[in-house]
């Protein structure tokens, strides 16, 4: 058994602390398409898919009083038309409520962990809004698997860029099962891969504490205020938090209501830079500005939320699909401004702050020693960190231009990114000059979930509208 099997140890956190299902981590995603894919060309590029990526033949073995991250391991029995399934809709569902409850109901259920960790169902007989009918794609995957990023780039092996599609040529080999270890050389295994992932988070910090230290000595006074900011910023990101800031959105539920919201993406961007920001601090505007409204709705105004924003850690030169490669970033997002310039400008430093967390980096340390910890012990801490987040917020770039699946143009891709903890998460992605937002919606905390979905594209609205107005100095 190969090291290189074995989760990272911020996955093998995130997969311990689903103990507690609320804090699951299911991804789901909706890509509707014009007309029906080729069915046997489509089986065919999924198949190639399973086998350019090993963890989609691959199921989790772990054990909850192991001190070592689970491991993958390739099933002797995969079985693809068991993860690929193929439903029509009926008469009266036809439309894309129909395809929202699909994506509803598989962001609710667990995985069979005996199984890898996905699902793709094609939904068929889809009306347009032109009266044709069309169909979608509903894929769910693990959030060990890998992250939005990583999704995209794995998604873009079953994208084309033509109808047609691109010959790629005879399949690759799908990857064999290795024998399974005996109990001691397991034991071997897991006591080896201990000692090396401790050393190596305690060098880690080691290596910190000595740069700290040649910082210390060269300049004495510019020190002591880095390390007084970067223990704030450790606070502010490892302190536990299990009450949210809003006062009415406090329940949880493995409940989720989907909906989806679509703005143009050249209006987005035209707003952020008519206050000279960025396309996430007009994201971030939608986001504050409809919670507030939620709020206010019904009669409890808040000045704060509580957010956890993933903050991408993947290098340019080499982005591995498998795994994540981000760090959370938790923090206040202020309800303010009058205006929606108003919100972004305000926003701004907050999410500039967010995103350069001294302390950031220290995170995937943190994660590393938790993954040492057993698995009741580290779910703990790591249930204390997500618990109290209000809501979630994710900005995805996809596809600039238009993708085909197997003959079939698609016309939107949304995702779904999991609750994890929080009353809902928001997801923004960019498909061919629109942007999507995708909300997961926990109704035991957002009691009104079609309130949300109102206040929330309300928001929107003024936010893309705010760039008509003349640009002002940033």
């Amino acid at each position: 058994m190969d090291d290189d099997d074995r989760m990272g140890a911020f996955d093998a956190v995130m997969w311990g602390i689903e103990e507690d299902p609320i804090l699951r981590s299911v991804i789901v995603a909706v890509v509707a398409l014009e007309g029906a894919p080729h069915r046997e060309g489509f089986r065919q590029r999924v198949e190639r898919l399973t086998r350019v990526v090993p963890q989609l033949r691959q199921r989790v073995i772990g054990n909850p009083v192991s001190l070592v991250p689970p491991r993958w391991e390739t099933v002797p029995d995969f079985d693809l038309d068991y993860h690929l399934r193929w439903v029509a809709l009926p008469p009266d569902e036809n439309d894309m409520t129909g395809v929202l409850g699909i994506a509803e109901r598989a962001a609710e259920q667990d995985f069979d962990r005996d199984r890898p960790l996905w699902e793709m169902t094609v939904v068929t007989g889809v009306e347009t809004g032109d009266g044709a009918s069309g169909s979608a794609i509903v894929v769910k995957l693990h959030h060990a698997i890998t992250d939005g990023v990583g999704g995209m780039m794995l998604a873009a092996t079953m994208f084309d860029l033509t109808p047609e599609g691109a010959d790629l040529g005879p399949l690759p080999d799908a990857p064999e099962p290795k024998p399974s270890l005996d109990p001691l050389r397991r034991l071997s295994s897991g006591i080896d891969y201990q000692v090396a992932e401790t050393r190596s988070a305690l060098g880690d910090a080691w290596s910190g504490g000595m740069d700290a230290a040649r910082r210390t000595l060269s300049d004495p006074v510019g020190s002591a205020a880095s390390a007084a900011a970067f223990a704030l910023s450790a606070s502010r990101l490892l302190a536990p938090a299990s009450t949210p800031m809003s006062p009415i959105m406090t329940e949880r539920s493995l409940a989720v209501r989907c909906a989806i919201i679509e703005l143009p993406l050249d209006g987005l961007k035209a707003a952020a830079h008519s206050v000279g920001g960025t396309l996430n601090d007009a994201f971030m505007a939608i986001v504050s500005r409809g919670v507030g409204r939620y709020h206010a709705e019904l009669g409890t105004p808040v000045e704060a939320v509580r957010v956890n924003m993933p903050v991408n850690m993947r290098g340019v030169e080499s982005a591995p699909v498998r795994g994540n490669s981000w760090v959370p970033a938790r923090f206040a997002l202020p309800i303010t401004g009058e205006t929606p310039r108003e919100t972004m400008r305000a926003l701004h430093p907050v999410l500039l702050a967010a995103r350069e967390e001294p302390a950031l980096p220290v995170s995937k340390v943190v994660y590393r020693l938790l993954s040492t910890l057993p698995n009741p012990v580290a779910a703990g801490i790591a249930g204390g960190l997500m618990k109290g987040t209000d809501v979630a917020a994710t900005n995805v770039p996809g596809p600039p231009f238009p993708v085909y699946v197997a003959g079939a143009r698609a016309t939107c891709i949304v995702p779904f990114a999991p609750k994890g903890g929080a009353s809902l998460n928001i997801g923004l992605m960019s498909y061919d000059g629109t942007a999507y937002l995708g909300l997961t919606i926990d109704p035991a905390a957002v009691t009104d979930p079609d309130l949300m979905v109102a206040c929330v594209a309300e928001a929107a609205a003024e936010v893309v509208a705010s760039a008509q107005s003349e640009p002002s100095t940033p």
